[in-house]
């Protein structure tokens, strides 16, 4: 059973708990429609049977031995050219929570965790405008704590990586400390320019020879920075000018 903590200023405050649901995503969506809600409410199943991802994606997790939830933000004090931030705070705090069991954790662009150069976590921001503001964000977030096993073997969970099992009430409040720490710097209209800053530092390809497949052929290239809107900056082996890209226009090959 998931409650509501009291070490957070905002995110958790309230947690609605259902056994069961198609998306908590959706869930969410219907109650922010509904104008039912705080800010930082979230709510969390144990079984998400139709859990979605980036791009179209579906996102699997066994029942009962991973946190799959969304927390509904109202960041109006955020223009929307800089809509990324939230993107980038959510993969911050989530990687220092991995990041506090296992070392090697890192981003990958946009929003994806890997620990030890597997997948952990996903994360899928879905966002409500009011004019050039933001209504809301529902931020859908999957981490795989407890699953041993995976039908893609470029997937992993904290189980797998430390030998140790976890109790998910307990790893679900550490989360949202982290969550809300995060959350939190960004209201503040002070620390962009860090966050930004951070997000390069643990970011996977960051400055560094990788493989990426553009146009249907494999060659190395090295991220150079992420925009404002969230694209990534790319500098190519076999292109002369840095390109700039976003989702579902260039991959990432896997060793």
């Amino acid at each position: 059973m998931y409650n509501s903590t009291q070490d957070t200023l905002i995110i958790g405050k309230k947690v609605i708990y259902l056994p069961t649901c198609h998306s908590t995503n959706d869930i969410a969506a219907e109650i922010v429609h509904a104008g039912l809600f705080e800010e930082g409410t979230v709510v969390i199943t144990d079984n998400q049977i139709k859990g979605r991802g980036q791009r179209g994606t579906v996102w699997n997790a066994n029942a009962s031995e991973n946190l799959t939830f969304s927390v509904i933000l109202t960041p109006s004090f955020l223009p929307i050219q800089e809509q990324f931030l939230i993107s980038q705070v959510t993969a911050l705090a989530i990687r220092a929570y991995l990041g506090s069991y296992v070392a090697d954790t890192k981003v990958k662009w946009p929003n994806d965790i890997y620990m030890n150069n597997r997948k952990s976590c996903g994360v899928l921001i879905e966002n409500s405008l009011q004019g050039t503001r933001y209504a809301s964000s529902i931020v859908g977030i999957g981490v795989n704590i407890n699953q041993s096993e995976f039908e893609s073997s470029h997937a992993t969970s904290l189980f797998r990586e430390t030998g140790q099992a976890f109790a998910l009430p307990e790893e679900f409040h550490k989360l949202l400390k982290f969550l809300d720490a995060y959350y939190i710097r960004l209201r503040s209209g002070h620390q962009n320019d860090v966050i930004r800053s951070e997000y390069l530092g643990y970011l996977y390809g960051y400055q560094k020879d990788v493989k990426f497949l553009h146009n249907g052929n494999v060659t190395n290239g090295t991220v150079t920075s992420v925009t404002p809107l969230g694209k990534l900056r790319v500098r190519l082996a076999t292109e002369p000018e840095e390109l700039e890209f976003g989702l579902k226009e260039i991959e990432w090959v896997r060793d």
